[in-house]
C-alpha cells in the first residue's frame, strides 16, 4: 500500500470513481452530478421545468454556465412579457 492510500481508500467508501472526462464532482459526496429539472422561484418569478445538476448523494443542486444563461434569459423573457 502506497503512503497516504489508507486514508483515501477510507474518504472512497469503496465506491468506485468513475467518470467521464470533465465531469463535475459533488464536493462532499465525490460523485458525480447528474442532470435534473424542477421549479425556481428567483425575484418572485417562478420558472418551471429548470434544468440543473444535481448530486445524487445530498441532493444538492447547482447550474453550470449554460444553464445560469438560459435561467437568464428566461427571466428577462418573462419580465419584458
Amino acid at each position: 500500500m502506497r503512503l497516504g492510500q489508507k486514508s483515501l481508500d477510507k474518504n472512497s467508501n469503496n465506491k468506485p470513481n468513475i467518470t467521464k472526462a470533465n465531469a463535475l464532482l459533488c464536493p462532499v459526496c465525490c460523485v458525480e452530478y447528474v442532470e435534473a429539472e424542477f421549479d425556481f422561484e428567483v425575484d418572485g418569478i417562478i420558472l418551471h421545468n429548470v434544468k440543473a445538476l444535481k448530486c445524487p448523494g445530498c441532493d444538492e443542486e447547482v447550474f453550470s454556465p449554460e444553464q445560469q444563461e438560459a435561467i437568464r434569459k428566461r427571466i428577462i423573457d418573462s419580465i419584458e412579457v
